[in-house]
C-alpha cells in the first residue's frame, strides 16, 4: 500500500455466481442489509464453461462482485456458503492493494467500521 493508503482499512472484493438474476438481487440486498457489503454489482449473464460431476457444462450465470472490508471476508464467505443456492458455490476473495481514500472510507462506513 502507498503511504496514503496505509491508514485505511484493507478492502476486499468477493466474487460469486448464481443461475438467476432474482437470486443475485436477493443475495445482494441481504448482504447490504446485514452490512456485509458496501456495494454489490451484478453482471449481465456470463457464459460459464465447467466440469461438474464428470460432465462438461455450459450455463448462463449472473456474477456478483461484492465490495467489502477485508476483515469481513471470512464472515461473508460463511454467509454466502449458507445462503447460496449451489451445492458448491464459487466464492473467491481478492485483496485490494490500493483504493481511493474517499471510496475506502465509504466502504468502511457502509460496513460498520
Amino acid at each position: 500500500m502507498s503511504e496514503n493508503n496505509s491508514q485505511m482499512e484493507a478492502l476486499a472484493i468477493v466474487w460469486t455466481t448464481v443461475d438467476k438474476q432474482e437470486t443475485a438481487r436477493r443475495l445482494a440486498s441481504s448482504m447490504l442489509e446485514k452490512g456485509l457489503a458496501a456495494c454489490v454489482q451484478i453482471d449481465s449473464p456470463v457464459e460459464s464453461h465447467y466440469r461438474w460431476e464428470g460432465r462438461l457444462h455450459v450455463d448462463q450465470e449472473y456474477r456478483l462482485i461484492i465490495k467489502t472490508r477485508a476483515a469481513l471476508s471470512s464472515p461473508l464467505m460463511e454467509w454466502l456458503a449458507e445462503n447460496h443456492p449451489y451445492d458448491e458455490p464459487q466464492i473467491l476473495v481478492t485483496q485490494v492493494t490500493a483504493a481511493s481514500p474517499g471510496y475506502a472510507s465509504w466502504v468502511a462506513e457502509q460496513t460498520g467500521a
